[in-house]
């Protein structure tokens, strides 16, 4: 399953967006279902809402919440990663504790999440 984090559902989204057309085509291309997670549609609804504009039917989508365990692999990985780095953000750890629970691929551009790689 791949799990797209918001910067990636929004550049889906954004219908001039030659990224989300990149975005889209690898996403056709495999045999991967998608979802997302409680995170990411927090962040999408809160985004459209505060912006005044009308909220896709993103709940279309398989959405996974955040479970005692997820909270826990978050916590773990936040420590390992904080121990090593500053930079850091709740959302990281909440959002790829899901996907990494759910043995998912995370589809992101952000860059800075690639220090979560190395954690599985």
């Amino acid at each position: 399953m791949i799990f797209l984090e918001t910067d990636a559902l929004f550049e889906l989204l954004n219908k001039k967006s030659a990224k989300g057309d990149v975005i889209f085509q690898n996403l056709e291309k495999g045999n991967e279902s998608f979802a997302i997670t409680s995170i990411t549609f927090y962040e999408i609804i809160s985004s459209f809402i505060l912006s005044g504009k009308t909220v896709p039917p993103i709940n279309l989508l398989q959405v996974y919440g955040f479970s005692k365990e997820d909270a826990q692999k978050a916590n773990w990985n936040e420590v390992r990663v904080k121990k090593e780095r500053k930079r850091s953000t709740f959302i990281w750890f909440t959002g790829t504790a899901i996907v990494m629970n759910k043995g998912g691929i995370l589809c992101t551009m952000d860059n800075g999440l690639k220090v979560l790689e190395e954690l599985g």
